[in-house]
This record gives C-alpha cells, sequence and structure tokens, in this order.
C-alpha cells in the first residue's frame, strides 16, 4: 500500500514538473464540477417531482390516505433519479489517468542517471566506494579539528617567523671544536689506567726484573769484574 502511493506520489512529481499540474488536481475538478452539476439536478428532479405529485393530487382529487402514499412513491422516484443521475466518477478518473499520464521511459533531468543499470557486484564496489570516501571525510574532518587547536595554541606565542629564522641560522653556524685527537688519547689513557688497576696477575720476581719474555742471561762471577 505504502509502495502504491509512493509511486502514484512520483507519477503525480512528473506530471506536475511536466504540465504544471498532476491527474489528481484534475480528477478532484471533474469531480467537483459533477458535484455542482448533480446539486442542480437534484434541485431539477425534487421540483418536477413534487409538481407532478400535486398536478396528480389534484386532477384526481385524492384523498389524504392516496396523497400520502403518492407522496411515499414521489420519494422513491427521487431516489431512483438520483441514483441514475449520479455520474460515473471511477469513468472519469479512468479518463484522466489515460491522458494525463507520463509514459514509464520518460525521465526528469535529476532523474537521468536512472538510466544505467548495475550489477550486484558494482553495486557492492560502489557502496565500499562510498564506505571509504565516508570514512576519509570523517578524517578529515578530526585532522581538520586537530589543526585548528593547534593553531590556537600556536597564536598564544608571540615567536614570528623572522625569530625562528634566525635562531636557526644561529644553530647552523655554530662552530663546534675538533675534539677527535683527545677523544682517541682519552681512550688510550684509560685503557692503560684500566689495565694496571684491574689486573690480577700475580708479579713475580722474574717478570718484575726481567721484563721480556724468554730472555736468556749468562751468569757472571762478580769477583773477576
Amino acid at each position: 500500500m505504502a509502495s502504491s502511493e509512493l509511486q502514484k506520489r512520483k507519477l503525480e512529481e512528473y506530471e506536475m514538473q511536466l504540465f504544471s499540474f498532476h491527474s489528481r488536481a484534475v480528477y478532484a475538478t471533474c469531480k467537483a464540477l459533477p458535484i455542482f452539476m448533480q446539486n442542480i439536478i437534484n434541485e431539477r428532479i425534487c421540483s418536477t417531482i413534487e409538481k407532478m405529485c400535486e398536478t396528480i393530487g389534484k386532477a384526481y382529487e385524492l384523498n389524504s390516505e392516496n396523497l400520502s402514499l403518492l407522496k411515499t412513491n414521489g420519494k422513491q422516484l427521487e431516489r431512483a433519479y438520483f441514483k441514475g443521475a449520479m455520474p460515473q466518477l471511477e469513468n472519469i478518473k479512468n479518463v484522466v489517468n489515460k491522458y494525463i499520464a507520463v509514459p514509464s521511459n520518460v525521465l526528469l533531468e535529476e532523474d537521468k542517471h536512472q538510466r544505467i543499470q548495475y550489477s550486484d557486484a558494482e553495486f557492492e564496489s560502489l557502496n565500499q566506494r562510498l564506505e571509504d570516501l565516508q570514512e576519509r571525510a570523517k578524517k578529515a574532518t578530526i585532522l581538520n579539528a586537530i589543526l585548528k587547536e593547534e593553531l590556537q595554541i600556536l597564536e598564544q606565542f608571540s615567536i614570528s617567523e623572522g625569530d625562528v629564522n634566525k635562531m636557526c641560522d644561529i644553530i647552523e653556524n655554530m662552530k663546534c671544536p675538533d675534539i677527535g685527537e683527545k677523544m682517541y688519547q682519552l681512550v688510550e689513557d684509560y685503557k692503560q689506567f684500566s689495565t694496571s688497576l684491574f689486573d690480577t696477575r700475580k708479579i713475580t720476581t722474574k717478570m718484575k726484573y726481567n721484563t721480556v719474555d724468554n730472555l736468556k742471561c749468562k751468569e757472571f762471577d762478580l769477583s773477576i769484574l
């Protein structure tokens, strides 16, 4: 039911944009016109039947009982005429739908894209691309908010671009002394100090007085010298 009403409203939108009116308005106008005509016809029917009953009553000099019966028959005749004079509204509606209708192959400018039909796989791909774009838009929104917050923080400081460039130039032009040779000498001194301090080997008399390994000495008689 809802789908049918939605389709009907869609067709009416097309009719309104193409014709500047739609079938429902035409049908309402056509329906209102017979009602107006029906009121006139009803008045004519009632007036004619009333005059006819008066004429019959006077012509045949009917008594009160027959006059009451004549009046009842007159009411029934009015209803019969009313029923026969009722417009065929359903036929009017069908005629309106027949002559005021937009073919299904006619598309408005904003609906031209409906001509392209997509398969399920293509639809899933487009849907995935849409989700990716939405995610990127979300990240861009968050990044924009962060950048705005950083700009607000930077605005609280009075450091100008010129000051920053000046500080960078000072740092780049600073000259540091070459301490490579001194570091090398420091390492050598540390090695010697470490060796003498932490060497736990026992120093024998031979090692103390005979520092050269495998040195062969000849004994001499000191009295001869």
